[in-house]
């Protein structure tokens, strides 16, 4: 995943309204952004969308050890 550009964020920015962001918030937004998009890549793409988190948690995995 390649990260987002600041032209490219300037663009999404401006759809979502905040065409007129300060320049002082630009900086801060792309890093944002940019966090943003790691944590996007760590969610599972691999499973159907029925399995729903109260579908497919199972509480044993998460039992204490010793």
């Amino acid at each position: 995943m390649t990260a987002t550009t600041e032209e490219e964020l300037r663009l999404l920015a401006a759809k979502a309204g905040l065409g007129a962001l300060p320049a002082a918030y630009q900086g801060e937004l792309l890093s944002a952004y940019r966090h943003l998009e790691v944590m996007l890549a760590r969610i599972a793409q691999d499973r159907p969308h029925g399995d729903e988190p109260a579908h497919v948690f199972n509480a044993a995995t998460f039992a204490r050890q010793g």
